[in-house]
Formats: structure tokens, C-alpha cells, sequence
């Protein structure tokens, strides 16, 4: 059956109606009208035959229709009399009145609040986890949060005051302390919880005592105190707080009896969590004032969540505010993430939002195919296949390797870019620590991140530093290494079918990898060799037109004869008036130039040939160096002369 176009208007949600649609393609127009409100033009007659259409027999063209005079059709019912009694007779006046008026509110006229404080952006943000802390603390358990330092002032006020319970911090005066200058000197003197013990001993059963950084408590005398009980034999009930970037001994966190953890945004609210959930609203959505909607032209709220993966809720609002105070309304959505990526960098943040696509990666047709398989998986952008099968078919990850400058890392930036996803990249070494246990630790929170934020991808620049083969001698770098490769693959097995994270790792030598990591099921080797004779015309070209090198042969075509220029100048000239009469053009002699290159560049890797092209524009630019096709032959023989001095040298 061939499929129907429809124009319709979805406003802000046809993101998320056309992924809906993907993975319920079966499901009729009526039915999905129901869930997604829409608007069509007036000489669209939406008929019984139409509606009754499978969502596979449809392709949706979103367009834009003014809200005034035109209806809102919901699958049921409608105020336009082109639908029919057939359609008017399954609902009351009454009911099409207010449905039509909730559906205009909710799609078209979503409206963002005026002002949106820290508190309400917190509470937002993490309800979920507020919830668990609130319902441990009712139950009188005492909890260990890993959050970000800037949160604990909002988190402990709101949950204890959602657990009934009364929040005494931890610089607290008892009564039993002296007061006054004396008093103030001996806290200073002794430390800034010398007033710990009073206040754990008199600790009552409606309290929590909130410890805001427990590793300041991290001492041998003082982690024996919080196991003492108070004056009412009873175990005293703590809300404690720690900073991923901070650890503390095993024995203190074991004093805990739940430990949770707050990394970033959540992708969606808790309650939109749930996989039968078919309407799904990004966090991001419910964080913005309307000023700082107003900003965007074209708002994409799965763009804006990746741009601003890594961001903590507080973090996010400032990165708004800024948004809000610097941009113009109704900016183009690229010239806000700018500032968003500037923002993020004054802000300490390391997470980077790679703008390369797989254009800008000349030849390896192959492995590109094989990689938009991949993102297709991942981006559920493949019908007739629900979560379920996708998730089954779901790669865990890849490994290029290959000689060096081939393009591994710019095929990773690409994957990560294309997929709309949000993006760790970490240098392998980074990973590595001198104290035993932190590498791992390190490890755990970069995959607990993504998994928080799935889809996700991890890139793992120089993998083989973390992910070379175990040793069996006993030495401390070898039980160091051995350790590392044994969490990554606990990380890796702990994925579940739900959560789509994919590991990406580059190296020079898989050679040296662990074997285990190379299984079908855990990370697929992808070779990134040598360029051939196509792949090398297209770096060639991509690198001319990158460096402007086919400007400058066009400025150079239409410049006027001068009785000044110089020798090589007018061989140039010369050269480009012989191929002219014989029909070639200017972009015709670029051509052969780029082919004169990936020809006699053979064994050349990406990173040689951009060389080329490099150093060509800055001779021009700096000295002037006229660039004929004389200079490349020069430049082509210099590499190769400098390879074979390499190699010798290697020999």
C-alpha cells in the first residue's frame, strides 16, 4: 500500500510523536489523535477512512498552522463540521468543549512559569531521589547522598521536611556548650566538630543530624563517635553528604544504612520513567522560565539536554539565566549552545559536545555503514522493531583501531554527534590514579553518569592505557592494571536492555588489549587502516576546501595580468590559460590537483595528506609562496622522503 502524506501541526511535541510513532506503527490515526492533539489545514477533510489509516500507511509533514480559527483534533471528537455526525455523535457538546480546550493548553499553549527558584529546581529535577531519601529517613535510616557540593543546601531542607523530621546541622550550638568569646575560641582551636559529641548524645527521636561534608569527619576518634548512641540508648539517625570528587574510609560510609547517588540531569521526570509511559517530557522542559524559552526560534528539548549533559540542576539554571540575560528571543538554536559549550567551560564542566560529522571523514563508506546501523539501534529510528528486539540488538560498543592518523577519534566525535545522546569523553590516562582503588572508582562513576543519562556514549580516547592484557606477576602497576580491566567489564555486563550505552574506544595497538574485552558481546573491533585511492581524493578535497586552497586558485584565475608578478606567478598563469582553451575550468584544474595528490600519496595516512594542505595555506598566508602543482609534487616528495628516514630509523 502506498503511504499518505498528512500536513500536520504537532507544535513543540512532533519529536516526540514521530518516535512514538516509530514503535507503535500498527496503532491507528484516531487512536494516536488521542494522545498526540493536532491541528490541519482547513482544506484537509480528515475522513472515517483516514482515521481508521495505520500509523505505517501515514508519513507526517510537520508544518506550522496559526492556533486562531483553526480546531483542534484530538481522534475523538472535533468543533469542525468536516468530520461528521459520525465522529459528533460519540461525544457530548459539553465533553469536545473540554477536551478541545485541554488539548489547545497542552500543546499549543504550554506555558513555562514567569520565575523558577534553586528550590523548585532542585525539587524538580530530583523528586525521585528526594522521595527514596525522605521515605528512608521516615523509616529512621540513616543515608549517605554523593552529590554535587552545591546541592546539599537544597537537599537536606526539603527531604527532611518531606520525612517530618527536624534538620540539626552540624555546626549546631547546644545549650550545653559555653556561649561567648571563650566558647567560640575552643571550637576554633579544637576543630569545627568538636561539638559533635553533645550533639549526637542529645540527638531526639524526630532529628536527623546533617552532616553537609562528611569528609571533614573522615578521623579515626571522631568515626567512632557516630557509632556511639545517644543519652536514650538509641542509634543516632544521620542525613550525610559527599562530593563525587571526595572519598572517605569504608568505615565511615558503612555507618550508613543507604547510600545514594545524584549525578546530572535525568533525561525525563520519574514519573514519565515508566515504560508504558507513551508521553515522555525532558527534564530540561520543566527547568526553563518562559523568558528563557523564548529564546530559542526552534526549541528541541533532546538537543538542549544534550548540550547540556553533565550539568547539575543548580548548574543548569545558571547556565539559563545566562542564556536568558545574553541571547536574543527567537535565536537560533546553534548560537545558544555556543554559549551554553563558553558557559560550561568557565564553569569547570568536562564534558564536550563534538560538532564533526561523518561529512567531514572522506571515504571508509563501509565502516560508516556499518556505524549508521549502529546509531539507527541506539536512536530507535527503525520501524517494525520494538524496544524490546532493538534492545537485544543493541551493540555494546566499538574499538577502532588502526595506524595513527587515520581518523579513529574523528569517527568516535561523529558517532557521538549523530546520535543525540550525551557524550563523556576521557583520555584513557585520566582513568588512572596513584591510590589504590580510586582508577576503579573513577570508572564506576563515568558509567553510573551514563547510565543515569542513557542513551549515552562513553569515548575512550587511547583505550589499550586502561584496557591492556592482565598480567599474572604480583607487582603493584600490574594489580593496578588488572583491577581496572576487571571493573570495566563488570560495568559493561551490568547494562541492561533499557539502558543504551555505548563504549567507544581508539587505539593504535589492539594487539596488547585484553581478550576479553574483544568478545562478539562486549566491544566489536573495527579496523580504521590506511585511506585508499577514493578515500584519499576525498581527504584531499575535504582538506582544500577546509584550508581554501580551491579559493585561492579562483582569486588567482580572475586576477588582472601585472607586469610585477613573479616567475613562478606566471608559469602558473601560463599553465591555467593552456588548460582553459582545452575546455578545463578552474574548478576542473582544482580537481586535478586533488588528484594529482591522492594519487602519488599512496601508503600516506588522513593526517599526512591534511599536511599537505596545512602547510600549503600557511606558506601562502605567511610568505606569499605561490601554489602550483610544482610546490604540491615538492611537498608529496618531502613526506615521503621523511617516511623512509622513519622508518630506517625504526629499522
Amino acid at each position: 500500500m502506498q503511504k499518505i502524506i498528512i500536513e500536520i501541526d504537532l507544535c513543540e511535541r512532533f519529536p516526540e510523536a514521530r518516535q512514538f510513532k516509530r514503535g507503535q506503527n500498527e496503532m491507528s490515526l484516531r487512536e494516536f489523535l488521542k494522545i498526540f492533539p493536532a491541528r490541519f489545514h482547513d482544506d484537509f477533510i480528515l475522513d472515517q477512512t483516514k482515521l481508521d489509516l495505520a500509523l505505517k500507511d501515514i508519513v507526517f509533514q510537520p508544518v506550522t498552522i496559526p492556533v486562531n480559527g483553526t480546531p483542534v483534533i484530538t481522534g475523538s471528537e472535533t468543533t469542525s463540521e468536516k468530520l461528521g455526525n459520525t465522529l459528533d455523535d460519540l461525544w457530548s457538546n459539553e465533553q469536545k468543549e473540554s477536551v478541545q480546550s485541554n488539548c489547545e493548553q497542552q500543546i499549543c499553549n504550554k506555558t513555562f512559569p514567569r520565575q523558577l527558584s534553586d528550590n523548585e529546581a532542585v525539587r524538580c529535577a530530583y523528586r525521585e531521589e528526594m522521595d527514596s531519601i525522605s521515605d528512608y529517613l521516615r523509616h529512621g535510616l540513616s543515608v549517605l547522598v554523593t552529590c554535587d557540593k552545591m546541592l546539599t543546601e537544597y537537599l537536606y531542607e526539603l527531604v527532611c521536611h518531606q520525612a517530618g523530621k527536624k534538620p540539626i546541622l552540624d555546626a549546631a550550638r547546644p545549650e550545653e556548650m559555653r556561649s561567648g568569646l571563650s566558647g567560640e575560641l575552643d571550637r576554633a582551636m579544637q576543630g569545627g566538630y568538636s561539638n559533635l559529641p553533645v550533639l549526637l548524645r542529645n540527638l531526639k527521636t524526630d532529628e536527623v543530624l546533617v552532616l553537609r561534608s562528611l569528609d571533614l569527619v573522615d578521623e579515626g576518634a571522631t568515626i567512632e563517635t557516630l557509632y556511639e548512641r545517644t543519652t536514650a540508648g538509641e542509634k543516632p539517625q544521620l542525613l550525610a553528604f559527599l562530593d563525587p570528587s571526595l572519598e572517605v574510609k569504608k568505615v565511615l560510609s558503612d555507618r550508613f544504612a543507604v547510600h545514594i547517588q545524584i549525578n546530572g540531569l535525568p533525561r525525563y521526570p520519574t514519573s514519565e520513567k515508566s515504560e508504558k509511559s507513551t508521553e515522555k517530557e525532558f527534564t530540561v522542559s520543566r527547568l526553563l522560565t518562559q523568558l528563557e524559552r523564548d529564546r530559542f526560534a526552534n526549541f528541541d528539548p533532546e538537543s538542549l539536554f544534550k548540550n547540556v549533559s553533565g550539568l547539575n540542576a543548580i548548574q543548569f539554571r545558571n547556565a539559563m539565566r545566562y542564556v536568558g540575560a545574553k541571547i536574543a528571543p527567537q535565536s537560533p538554536s546553534k548560537d545558544i549552545y555556543r554559549e551554553i559549550r563558553e558557559f560550561k567551560i568557565t564553569s569547570g564542566s568536562e564534558v564536550e559536545i563534538p560538532d564533526t560529522t561523518f561529512a567531514d571523514i572522506g571515504g571508509y563508506d563501509h565502516i560508516k555503514r556499518q556505524l549508521k546501523h549502529a546509531i539507527a539501534l541506539i536512536s530507535g529510528n527503525i520501524q517494525d522493531l520494538n524496544d524490546e528486539q532493538r534492545g537485544k540488538l543493541l551493540p555494546r560498543g566499538f574499538i577502532f583501531h588502526g595506524p595513527p592518523g587515520t581518523g579513529k577519534t574523528l569517527f568516535a566525535k561523529a558517532v557521538a554527534n549523530e546520535l543525540n545522546a550525551t557524550i563523556q569523553m576521557i583520555s584513557g590516562p585520566e582513568i588512572m590514579d596513584k591510590y589504590v582503588g580510586q582508577s576503579e572508582n573513577n570508572l564506576r562513576q563515568l558509567f553510573a553518569t551514563a547510565r543515569r543519562n542513557a542513551p549515552a556514549v562513553i569515548f575512550f580516547d587511547e583505550f589499550d592505557s586502561i584496557a591492556s592484557q592482565r598480567s599474572v606477576y604480583a607487582d603493584g602497576g600490574a594489580r593496578a592494571n588488572n583491577a581496572v580491566v576487571a571493573q570495566l567489564l563488570t560495568e559493561m555486563d551490568g547494562f541492561r536492555r533499557d539502558q543504551a550505552v555505548l563504549v567507544i574506544g581508539t587505539s593504535n595497538r589492539i594487539d596488547i588489549i585484553d581478550e576479553a574485552l574483544l568478545r562478539p558481546s562486549r566491544l566489536k573491533p573495527v579496523e580504521i587502516g590506511l585511506p585508499d585511492l577514493d578515500a584519499r581524493r576525498q581527504v584531499a578535497r575535504i582538506h582544500a576546501l577546509s584550508f581554501a586552497i580551491d579559493t585561492y586558485f579562483k582569486n588567482f584565475s580572475e586576477q588582472e595580468d601585472s607586469p610585477h608578478r613573479s616567475d613562478e606567478e606566471i608559469r602558473l598563469q601560463i599553465l591555467m590559460s593552456q588548460l582553459e582553451q582545452e575546455g578545463v575550468d578552474t574548478e576542473g584544474f582544482i580537481t586535478a590537483l586533488i588528484d594529482l595528490v591522492a594519487i602519488h600519496s599512496e601508503g600516506f595516512n588522513n593526517d599526512e595528506i591534511r599536511a599537505i594542505f596545512q602547510e600549503a595555506s600557511l606558506e601562502y598566508h605567511l610568505e606569499g609562496r605561490v601554489l602550483d602543482p610544482h610546490y604540491f609534487g615538492q611537498k608529496l616528495q618531502s613526506l615521503k622522503r621523511h617516511r623512509q628516514e622513519r622508518h630506517q630509523h625504526h629499522l
